[in-house]
C-alpha cells in the first residue's frame, strides 16, 4: 500500500471513530443515527481571448447527520469534524426529529435506517491519481486550447463565449448505527466549449451557437480535438437556417436532446414522486397497481444502471449505504418498477431498488444512478430516411417555461434540420415542437444504435417519433 493509500485508510478509520462516538450518544438517547460524509476538491478554468478569465479552486468537507426518533427523521450538518462540532450537529438533528415527530405520528413506524449488507470495498475504476500527473500550467493550456482550437476550426467561428476545463476529486462515506460502513472515492475531468458562428453583414448578418462537452476519469486522456471540432461543426451547420412550415411531422430527436428530455422526466419513475402524486404514472391508489401500465411503444427500454461503462453516475452504494444494482424501469414499453430508497420502499410496499439520493446538506430523496434508455440496431441515417420528410431536432430550449411537469405537456422552442428522402435539405430554426411525454413515448417508432455522450447521468439514443406538432412559418 502506498503512503497515499495509507493516509486515505487512516482518514476512513478516523471518521469511523468519530462516528462511533456519536453512535454512543445516540444509543443513550434511544435513537438511530446515520452520518453521510462528503469531501472534495475542485478546479475550474475558463478563458477569454486567450487569457485566463476565471480560476476557481476549492476544498469542501461536510458531515450530514440523520437521526431517527421513533421512526421520524431529523437532519443537521456541519463543515467541521471536530468532536464538539459533530456533537452539536447531532443535538440539532435530534431536536429536529423531536419537533417533526409532533406532526408525523401516522408515519413513525415507516422510517428506519438501512440495515442490510453494506459494500466492503471501493470500485477502483472510479478514481485514480491522473490529475496529479498533469501540471497546473498544462491544465491552463488545456483551457486555452478549448477556445483556440474551436476558433481555428472554421473562419466563421467568431467567438467562443463559453468554455471551461474542470477537475474534481472527492469521496463519500456512509456510517449508520445498523452497522453500515461504506466508502467510495471519485475522480472526474470535464469541460465544454460553445462556439458562436457568424455569416453575412448588415441586415443579412446571422449568428448561431452550439457547443460540446466531455467527461472522463482519466486526466491523461482529454479529447480536446474531438470536442472543439464537434462544437464548431455544430455551430456552422446552423447557419442559413429558416423556419419550417407549420404542420405535423415525423420527428427525429438527437440523442443529446433526448437525454435532456429523459433527464426532465426522471422523477416520473421515483417512488417518492408516486407517494407525492407528482408523476403522470401514478394513476392507481394502490402503488403496486401502477406497475404494468403501458407508458411507451414496444421499442422503449429504460434501466437504471449503477455500473454503466464510463457512467458519470456510477456508484457501488446509494446514499444510505445500500449496495446498488441494475433496475429495469420500462421493458417493451411497459412500466416494471419505480426507483426507491428504504423509506419509500417500505412505505409503499414496493421493491427496494437502492436509489437513495442526498447530499450531506440535504434530506433523503430518490434519484437514478445512471438513467439509460437502451439503443436499437439502426443508424441515425436510417431513422432520418424513414419518411419522405423528417424534422431532425438538434436543440430544445426553454424547458422551464415550455414543459409542464404535472401533465407532461411541452411546447419547446427548437432548432434542427429538414430532411427529405434521406438527405439533409437545410437547417431550420424559430419553430416550436409541441405535444406531451405520453404522446412522444407512445409514438416512438425507432431508436438508433448511437447513444448520447456520457457527460451526465442520463444516456439516450436518437428517437424517431411518428408525428408531433410543429409551429413554424
Amino acid at each position: 500500500m502506498s503512503s497515499l493509500e495509507t493516509q486515505n485508510a487512516d482518514l476512513f478509520k478516523n471518521m469511523e471513530a468519530k462516528f462511533q462516538h456519536l453512535e454512543a450518544l445516540a444509543k443513550k438517547d434511544g435513537v438511530e443515527i446515520e452520518m453521510l460524509v462528503e469531501r472534495g476538491e475542485t478546479l475550474g478554468l475558463s478563458v477569454s481571448q486567450g487569457k485566463l478569465e476565471k480560476f476557481d479552486s476549492s476544498q469542501t468537507q461536510v458531515g450530514g447527520l440523520r437521526v431517527i426518533l421513533g421512526g421520524v427523521e431529523g437532519y443537521s450538518w456541519t463543515e467541521s469534524f471536530e468532536t464538539a462540532d459533530l456533537e452539536a450537529a447531532y443535538r440539532d438533528a435530534l431536536e429536529s426529529a423531536k419537533f417533526t415527530s409532533r406532526g408525523e405520528k401516522d408515519l413513525k413506524s415507516l422510517v428506519e435506517l438501512w440495515k442490510g449488507s453494506s459494500v466492503s470495498s471501493e470500485d477502483r475504476s472510479l478514481f485514480n491519481d491522473s490529475t496529479d500527473k498533469v501540471s497546473l500550467d498544462a491544465k491552463i493550456d488545456r483551457a486555452k486550447l478549448l477556445e483556440l482550437k474551436s476558433k481555428e476550426r472554421d473562419p466563421r467561428i467568431a467567438n467562443v463565449p463559453y468554455n471551461r476545463y474542470s477537475e474534481t476529486a472527492g469521496e463519500v462515506m456512509v456510517f449508520n448505527s445498523k452497522g453500515v460502513r461504506a466508502r467510495q472515492r471519485r475522480t472526474g475531468v470535464m469541460g465544454y466549449t460553445y462556439c458562436l458562428a457568424k455569416s453575412g453583414e448588415g441586415l443579412k448578418a446571422e449568428s448561431r451557437m452550439a457547443g460540446e462537452s466531455f467527461f472522463t476519469r482519466n486526466a491523461l486522456q482529454v479529447p480536446i480535438d474531438e470536442v472543439t471540432a464537434s462544437a464548431a461543426a455544430k455551430a456552422v451547420a446552423k447557419l442559413g437556417a429558416v423556419s419550417p412550415e407549420t404542420g405535423r411531422y415525423p420527428i427525429v430527436i438527437d440523442c443529446e436532446v433526448a437525454a435532456e428530455v429523459f433527464g426532465l422526466i426522471a422523477d416520473y419513475f421515483s417512488a417518492k414522486a408516486l407517494a407525492e402524486k407528482t408523476t403522470i404514472y401514478g394513476k392507481e391508489k394502490d402503488p403496486a397497481a401502477n406497475l404494468g401500465q403501458v407508458v411507451g411503444s414496444s421499442v422503449l427500454q429504460i434501466e437504471d444502471d449503477p455500473n454503466l461503462e464510463g457512467g458519470v453516475g456510477n456508484r457501488p452504494f446509494d446514499s444510505e449505504g445500500a449496495p446498488t444494482h441494475k433496475t429495469t424501469l420500462v421493458e417493451n414499453g411497459v412500466l416494471k418498477s419505480f426507483l426507491s430508497n428504504s423509506v419509500y420502499a417500505k412505505r409503499l410496499g414496493l421493491p427496494h431498488t437502492a436509489n437513495a439520493s442526498r447530499g450531506a446538506r440535504s434530506q433523503l430523496d430518490v434519484g437514478p444512478s445512471n438513467l439509460v434508455v437502451r439503443g436499437g440496431k439502426e443508424s441515425l441515417e436510417t431513422l432520418l430516411k424513414s419518411y419522405p420528410k423528417v424534422i431532425y431536432v438538434t436543440d430544445f430550449t426553454g424547458y422551464h417555461a415550455g414543459f409542464q411537469h404535472g401533465s407532461g405537456a411541452f411546447s419547446l422552442q427548437s432548432e434542427g434540420e429538414l430532411w427529405e428522402n434521406g438527405k439533409r435539405v437545410k437547417p431550420i430554426c424559430n419553430f416550436v415542437v409541441a405535444g406531451s411525454i405520453d404522446e412522444m413515448l407512445k409514438g416512438l417508432e425507432k431508436v438508433s444504435s448511437r447513444l448520447s455522450p456520457k457527460t451526465s447521468n442520463v444516456v439516450a439514443p436518437d428517437l424517431l417519433i411518428s408525428s408531433l406538432s410543429v409551429a413554424g412559418a
